[in-house]
């Protein structure tokens, strides 16, 4: 991890091109491992960006797995469910851990900027949440473990928490049929507050995404959270949320302010879980998963999960 502590004061853009040629080499000498994990991709929605894949448990022979979402981060600017060459592991290295570990994983794609403004992505990830409960048959064909779609867990990383976090606090986004299947969110280093002393996050990114500054103030995840109905929050899973140890100055700060408005209003509902991720900035945490290195919080939040699976007879 020397690498992360080397760049743990960077800007977040500069923490991208040391840290994937630090990771990806180790990523390649599991590459056989990572790409034994069977994965399919389906097509969720209209355009090229609708599309999941699909990784499977290799170690369980038969019956059911919970669901893991995995939505990942980019300013709204960029992402894909599977980097391009030269570091075509990364988010397939996402699949493998957590498949191996019992989860079919689902790792979807949705729009970006600029062919997107603001719920678009949160709509998109509620559309493949339900593409795959309805279509769970077409998921389940030709493997020996089948998608359990009533244990449904989510886990996102930067834009991609906060994707999360507008997702549970628009009201009525997700279908009253699919929230009681959730049975737990992680939000990971989201960009919920947009007023920090230092912003981690392209000014134009913002306004392309949410508008105005009226806007921005209004629909960012604290302004979600600040005029949830209270049924809406009511109606919240279990909430687990992240941060790294050597997190971005904007993005501590934000994770801060919105953990403590978020206990506030869950104050007498359910608590609100909070962990570090050790030794990791910013990029580093889901790049590093499957080499062995730095991969304690992934572990912590396996456990947190498994603890919220319902077993029906």
């Amino acid at each position: 991890m020397d690498v992360v502590f080397q760049y743990k004061d960077a800007t977040i853009s500069e923490q991208i091109g040391p840290t994937l040629q630090t990771f990806h080499p180790l990523l390649e000498q599991r590459r056989p491992d990572i790409e034994r994990i069977k994965n399919r991709t389906f097509k969720y929605g209209a355009t090229d960006r609708h599309q999941l894949d699909v990784y499977y448990p290799p170690l369980i022979t038969s019956g059911k797995a919970p669901i893991l979402f995995f939505v990942y981060g980019g300013a709204y600017l960029g992402g894909d469910k599977q980097f391009p060459v030269p570091y075509s592991l990364v988010y397939k290295n996402v699949g493998a851990f957590f498949a191996e570990r019992g989860y079919v994983t689902v790792i979807a794609d949705y729009r970006l900027l600029p062919n997107m403004k603001f719920p678009d992505p949160a709509v998109d990830i509620n559309d493949a949440v339900a593409f795959v409960v309805a279509h769970v048959q077409d998921i389940n064909d030709g493997s020996n473990v089948h998608a359990d779609v009533e244990n449904i867990f989510l886990a996102g990383h930067s834009a991609g928490g906060s994707i999360l976090a507008t997702l549970l606090l628009l009201p009525d986004l997700i279908p009253p049929r699919i929230k009681p299947r959730i049975r737990g969110v992680i939000m990971q280093a989201g960009m919920h507050y947009l007023e920090t002393k230092v912003l981690d996050v392209p000014p134009s990114a913002l306004s392309g995404y949410y508008g105005s500054q009226e806007e921005i103030r209004r629909n960012a995840p604290l302004g979600l959270l600040a005029n949830a109905p209270d049924g809406t929050i009511n109606d919240l899973p279990d909430i687990v949320t992240g941060i790294s140890e050597y997190e971005a100055p904007g993005l501590l700060e934000a994770h801060g302010v919105f953990l403590e408005a978020l206990r506030a209003r869950t104050t007498s509902k359910k608590n609100v879980g909070v962990f570090v991720m050790k030794g990791h900035h910013h990029i580093s945490p889901y790049v590093s998963l499957y080499t062995g290195i730095g991969e304690e919080w992934a572990y912590e939040c396996d456990e947190w999960m498994k603890s919220r699976i319902i077993t029906r007879q």
